[in-house]
């Protein structure tokens, strides 16, 4: 792209990837209160709360993953450029590609509710079966096709918005590019690619094949950044490093220069790093419960344009009006119906948290063999963590915390690598560098003050799951 050329590009200051250059068709998505909105939703949710500086948010992120997308977009081209005029023949088209692949990654969290992925766990505590991706892709349609009362939008040419009207001076065919947009940012797994050679591009934004993608080089640095962690891989050096490759049923990849296996090992540290000291911290865990515990209680209660807080999604217009300050305004109201609600979040802020009474871990499968003979647990989804609540009558709170390296035992299992000199692709596996991983377990909490016999309570846990095929692991095991 030309990032040089007579249009009126503009410059964005970054903490983490310096200047930015964005076309002005990203700019104006930029400048819309559903976009500007994510400058209101933590990045990290109550991570901010127990590490202070944490306090980045959605907003940032997505322009960071969209400035990747633009650099690893141009990077290909630019190292596989016989292949790159195989696949994108027509400059004009190549242009729009990439182009509409910077978009995806703007808007990819477009629909990320208040405390980001907490309000999914929230969702499904209550029952509900929803994720951020399909709420983003329905909030650009409310960007570019006119709607009524927040109802689906026709999509049609006559039916456009304004930005509507620009994005088709740019692209032309509308409906053609957004679908590839909400293709780009839900993700496309090889058996749904329609077509083999165009498979690469699925790759940049939210990669479904081996989990190496824009939107992680940006939180895995930014996150890292404001949590005063170190990063033990290079992102410019991977994006300078790799290239289009075919694998044998001609299939496209993003590929890297062999070289890069243990700078990309490197990566997945970093993620199993981020996850056991940050994101899956104990009081980390403890205030999200705290929290969903009183988004629960105020569910039902607390209407917004006569839907639950659980249920808002359903109607992106109104869902896009939602933020962090809906825990203010929970905290200050005076409704004598929401005092549960109240007591909670004044306990979270007076950091009168609930008190972790244990953590149980679970057997895991070490190996593919043994997950094939079905010795790894199913898994603790909400839906088993909410029957076991309600088993130990709703005294305890639990959540499952784990970590695995992205493609559960081997991360490098899927990912292409080429050597300096040939075309041909290798397979990435690097078995001394394997990690003590998988991992998980369950932390238990308690919400009241009564006393605790936990031996009954861990036997009432344990005969549960034992039914879900999921098994405690003994002590000293």
């Amino acid at each position: 792209m030309d990032r040089e050329g007579s249009k009126n590009f503009k410059l964005f200051q970054d903490s983490v990837h310096g200047v930015m250059r964005f076309h002005p068709l990203i700019v104006k998505f930029i400048d819309t209160k559903v976009f500007q909105r994510m400058r209101n939703i933590k990045q990290l949710s109550t991570t901010y709360l127990v590490f202070p500086a944490a306090a980045h948010n959605r907003f940032e992120h997505s322009l960071g993953v969209c400035y990747l997308a633009g650099e690893v977009m141009d990077e290909l081209e630019k190292n596989s450029p016989n292949v790159w005029k195989e696949i994108l023949p027509d400059p004009k088209e190549s242009e729009a590609v990439k182009l509409a692949i910077q978009i995806a990654g703007l808007l990819h969290d477009l629909g990320h509710g208040p405390f980001s992925h907490t309000w999914e766990v929230f969702v499904q505590a209550c029952g509900g079966d929803w994720d951020h991706e399909h709420t983003s892709c329905a909030l650009i349609d409310l960007m570019i096709w006119k709607s009524e009362d927040g109802k689906e939008p026709i999509q049609r040419d006559d039916n456009l918005t304004e930005l509507g009207w620009l994005f088709k001076a740019e692209f032309n065919e509308v409906n053609k590019y957004i679908q590839f947009i909400k293709d780009v940012i839900i993700g496309v797994t090889q058996d749904k690619i329609k077509e083999p050679k165009r498979a690469f591009l699925y790759q940049v934004v939210a990669n479904k094949f081996n989990d190496i993608d824009v939107d992680k080089y940006d939180y895995f640095l930014r996150d890292a950044q404001h949590l005063k962690m170190n990063v033990s891989f290079d992102y410019q050096r991977l994006i300078k490093l790799c290239r289009i490759s075919y694998d044998d049923n001609k299939m496209s990849h993003i590929a890297f220069r062999d070289v890069e296996k243990y700078s990309i090992q490197g990566m997945f540290r970093v993620r199993a790093d981020l996850h056991i000291r940050a994101y899956q911290h104990r009081v980390v865990k403890n205030l999200e419960i705290m929290l969903i515990d009183a988004l629960k209680e105020a569910d039902a209660k607390y209407l917004v344009r006569g839907l639950r807080l659980s249920q808002v999604h359903e109607n992106p217009a109104i869902f896009a009006t939602l933020t962090d300050s809906i825990q203010e305004l929970l905290l200050y109201s005076e409704e004598p119906e929401l005092e549960s609600t109240r007591e909670l979040l004044d306990r979270l802020a007076t950091r009168n948290l609930y008190k972790i009474v244990g953590e149980w871990p679970l057997k895991v499968a070490q190996s593919e063999e043994e997950k094939l003979q079905n010795r790894a647990p199913k898994g603790l989804n909400r839906k088993i963590l909410n029957e076991l609540e309600e088993i130990l009558e709703g005294k305890y709170a639990l959540t499952q915390v784990g970590v695995n390296q992205g493609k559960y035992f081997d991360p490098l299992a899927n990912v292409k690598f080429f050597p300096k000199h040939e075309r041909r692709m290798m397979e990435g596996n690097v078995p001394q560098m394997k990690m003590e991983l998988p991992f998980f377990k369950v932390l238990v909490f308690k919400r009241g003050r009564e006393e605790d016999n936990l031996e009954d309570l861990k036997k009432k846990a344990e005969d549960f799951l034992k039914t879900k095929g999921i098994l405690f692991l003994n002590q000293g095991q």
